[in-house]
């Protein structure tokens, strides 16, 4: 089956309804194109008409009194009659001027040519070329009739076009009548396939989309498309999915642990250490349904903007919302994927600078941002559940440089005096630190959660296009013995 993009199933529908649309419209036009020929040929055959009793009245003066004048005038009649008569039979395209493409009509023009030539024009030769009055009276008598029968023909050729026109005329309102039927059933046709490829995926997208920012994980979207928007539908099916897996592997190893906690309710030392380990999965939870829940409120923002582009037929729009939607799913499942190697995190016995080091390593090579480590004096000897909160601000700060700063280098500094500092500085693009920005931020908040947890204190110092330098310092009850 051919993959067809929503652009080029877009085009081919416009382009179809455009070529239809055109030869509707050229139809119309050829018509009226046959109409003011067929009018001009009208006005035209009248003209002989007249042109012939003023021949025959110029004739008559002539007979009566022969000027000089008079066979001026009367050459330059026959002359414009012959041109026009010509002009009727063979058409001019640039007046326009055309006869009627009827069999009867060229019949009656050729009769009319003919009976010009072999009668009317023979006969007032003669009439010129009299000896006397007398003769030339009597070829005149000869004349009229015949005139009056020529301009008897020329009225049937008038009457044979009017009919014609008529015909056309009968013709174009037709084709009219047709062209508004097309422009309405055309519409109404590009409304429902419209209808069909875009708003309503994009609706089954927005429901759900709600639904999962409502935690129902179980939802699952048909894909009836093979273009973008069934591309959308299939990642989002395999976010849920991954979703679905992480909280319920979340609420089971909880679920566990809890039961742990209630065995071991005499050992109070292991109670608190597994009284930690619950409130950190209760944090990396939180961060992931904070993340979460801010991706799926963006993609819903861009979902009602993409339906309102398309409701105003703003093509262009809709198809830049449609990239920043999938710009968005692909960063929630990036977010969902950074969470998860949070969540897996074990310090164990692994020391401070080696776990920033093995942490800066593993960013640069996701990245490609430049990293540098500085240490200064002797680290300190810190339990592996500090390292653990430590680090997972590390992460973090790394984190909000890969999402936000647009950095392209990042540096480390871990001051080992009293008290002991961990300094985060990058060149990206900085961000507002005013309580109301910081606060805001999800992040930002639960990085000086984590510095709460373990008495340290955390302090951000940002400047727009400058860069943003993070400091955390550890409390000295921590840090008491050194190692080398």
């Amino acid at each position: 089956m051919i993959k067809l993009k929503i652009r080029e199933k877009i085009i081919g529908l416009l382009v179809f309804y455009f070529l239809v649309a055109m030869v509707a419209i050229g139809s119309t036009l050829f018509v009226s194109w046959r109409l003011e020929g067929g009018a001009a040929a009208i006005n035209d055959a009248g003209r002989e008409r007249m042109r012939s009793y003023r021949i025959a009245y110029l004739l008559e003066l002539y007979s009566k009194q022969p000027t000089a004048q008079l066979l001026t005038n009367i050459d330059l009649e026959v002359v414009s009659f012959e041109e026009t008569l010509i002009e009727l039979e063979l058409g001019n395209p640039l007046r326009p001027l055309l006869l009627p493409k009827d069999a009867n009509v060229k019949v009656q023009m050729m009769q009319l040519r003919q009976t010009w030539q072999n009668t009317i024009h023979p006969l007032i030769q003669q009439i010129f070329k009299a000896s006397n009055t007398a003769e030339q009276q009597l070829l005149l008598t000869q004349y009229r009739p015949k005139l009056e029968q020529f301009v008897t023909d020329i009225n049937n050729l008038v009457g044979m076009v009017e009919q014609s026109n008529a015909r056309a005329t009968t013709l174009l309102r037709f084709l009219q009548i047709a062209l508004m039927s097309l422009a309405l059933v055309g519409t109404i046709l590009l409304v429902y396939l419209f209808s069909h490829m875009i708003v309503r995926p994009v609706m089954r997208l927005r429901e759900g989309l709600a639904r999962m920012a409502a935690a129902d994980f179980n939802v699952r979207l048909p894909v009836t498309s093979q273009d973008e928007l069934g591309e959308l539908t299939i990642g989002f099916n395999r976010m849920v999915g991954e979703l679905q897996d992480i909280y319920s592997t979340l609420e089971q190893r909880v679920e566990e642990k809890s039961r742990s906690i209630e065995a071991k309710n005499k050992e109070l030392a292991a109670l608190d250490k597994e009284m930690a380990v619950s409130e950190e999965r209760n944090l990396l939870a939180q961060e992931l349904h904070d993340s979460i829940a801010q991706s799926l409120a963006f993609l819903n923002i861009q979902v009602q903007l993409l339906q309102e582009d398309l409701q105003k037929d703003h093509i262009a729009e809709a198809m830049k919302g449609l990239a920043q939607i999938r710009e968005g799913v692909q960063e929630s499942y990036d977010d969902v994927r950074e969470l998860l190697v949070h969540f897996r995190t074990r310090i164990g016995s692994t020391d401070l600078p080696t776990a920033i080091r093995s942490a800066l390593e593993k960013f640069e090579g996701q990245t490609g941002i430049k990293t540098a480590f500085k240490i200064s004096g002797n680290a300190p000897e810190l339990q592996p559940e500090h390292v653990l909160q430590v680090m997972h601000i590390v992460q973090e700060s790394f984190s909000n440089v890969r999402k936000h700063a647009k950095a392209s280098q990042v540096q480390v500094t871990l001051d080992c005096s009293v008290p002991c500092k961990i300094e985060i500085d990058d060149n990206g693009v900085g961000f507002d630190v005013s309580p109301d920005a910081g606060d805001s931020h999800v992040g930002l908040r639960i990085m000086r959660e984590r510095a709460h947890r373990i008495g340290a204190v955390l302090s951000f110092d940002s400047v727009l296009s400058e860069g943003t330098h993070i400091c955390l310092i550890l409390p000295e009850t921590v840090q008491e013995n050194k190692i080398t």
